[in-house]
């Protein structure tokens, strides 16, 4: 039985624009960060998913959605065992890694002979966030999830600040439907392009200034609570905390490892858990 890890990942920045065809184009900078779901897989008689999870996992998930799309084209069968370490329905694509991590290590083992374009239209048909996963690098993600463009290497620390509820991105994508907010795509891309340039320049307050997320509105009218204690730790702290994906987990950006521990230390939340990473 092979091992393999399965990283989540945090926006930096998130403009989505109006609805085309049932889904909504998007421009994102994407971290990849040492978060992981750990996937145990091998060959078997009878395809088999299990999850080990504290928290509660559909019978119709986007690994169980892979393997299905998979099957209607190749004949094979795994036992996959999942072991959930990345909070769902929280913006840290957990989901979207465990079936895009899946299909490259199946696409390996069964020799499928699939190119980077082959598994970029199969991700495509689980979720918008998959195809980022394929290349498991920081990068800038565009149209509905498939172009995907790695960035110049950058390393940063977070501190994650972890609800014990959940946000689905359903319910999140239909309010920011409703409240009709949409972004402008183009303005977009240079902002992102001013973004990275501040990130080469490694200044922290510069970064803060660009970085955006168009849903965050909508998840704070879905959960208040996100809202409220993203208001309370930036008053304690004076120090800037942002949504991920559509939520609801907030974190702040850090240069050094050390400011990360600090603040943890600091900071005072209840039920909310502080968890530190960093890029990868």
């Amino acid at each position: 039985m092979w091992k393999i890890k399965a990283p989540a990942k945090i926006n930096l920045f998130l403009e989505v624009g109006k609805k085309e065809n049932s889904l909504h184009p998007i421009i994102s900078l994407v971290d990849i960060i040492s978060l992981y779901d750990y996937i145990y897989v091998k060959k078997s008689k009878k395809t088999n998913i299990k999850f080990i999870s504290k928290w509660e996992i559909p019978e119709e998930n986007t690994v169980s959605k892979l393997i299905s799309v998979l099957k209607k084209n190749f004949n094979f069968e795994v036992e996959i065992i999942i072991e959930k370490k990345i909070p769902p329905g929280t913006g840290l694509g957990g989901g979207s890694s465990d079936a895009g991590i899946t299909l490259l290590f199946i696409n390996k083992i069964f020799n499928l002979g699939l190119k980077m374009n082959d598994l970029i239209e199969i991700a495509k048909k689980i979720g918008s966030d998959v195809p980022l996963f394929l290349y498991g690098k920081r990068c800038i993600i565009k149209k509905f999830g498939e172009e995907v463009s790695i960035c110049d290497d950058f390393k940063f620390y977070y501190l994650l600040l972890v609800p014990k509820f959940s946000v689905k991105t359903k319910d999140v994508y239909d309010k920011f439907d409703e409240i009709g907010e949409f972004g402008d795509l183009t303005y977009a891309s240079e902002r992102v392009r001013i973004l990275i340039d501040e990130i080469k320049n490694g200044n922290i307050s510069k970064i803060e200034e660009m970085m955006f997320n168009r849903l965050e509105d909508a998840c704070y009218k879905i959960k208040n609570e996100i809202k409220e204690v993203k208001d309370e730790v930036e008053r304690k702290i004076g120090k800037k905390f942002f949504l991920s994906g559509s939520g609801g987990v907030l974190f702040s950006i850090f240069k050094e490892k050390e400011e990360v521990g600090e603040i943890k230390k600091r900071l005072k939340l209840g039920n909310w858990r502080k968890v530190e990473v960093e890029s990868i």
